[in-house]
């Protein structure tokens, strides 16, 4: 990722929302629910803080995979992608859960 600044931008803002989403997960699951079907039965099966504990290792793991893909406009593409997912998906409905 050196010499990549805007690739580095993107990976360190999707791990700060990879850390968010945790927290708001973790934070809002019992009195929101969870609507990820899967993340869901991970609660159920082995608990919420070791689900998610993995669930957020393994996103970061391939976001920084994604840094790592030889075709730099291919990695910001991707990263730009998952930023925005994120944020619609997460960070936008978190926040408006919690503010109102």
């Amino acid at each position: 990722m050196q010499g990549q600044p805007a690739i580095t931008v993107l990976v360190i803002m999707n791990l700060a929302l990879q850390l968010f989403d945790g927290a708001a997960t973790y934070v809002g699951w019992e009195r929101f629910g969870e609507a990820n079907p899967i993340l869901r039965a991970g609660f159920e099966s082995w608990g919420v803080g070791p689900t998610l504990l993995a669930a957020k290792l393994l996103a970061s793991t391939v976001l920084i995979w994604i840094a790592y893909v030889p075709h730099r406009i291919v990695a910001a593409v991707a990263l730009a992608f998952t930023l925005g997912t994120y944020t619609a998906f997460s960070f936008i409905p978190w926040s408006v859960r919690f503010l109102t």
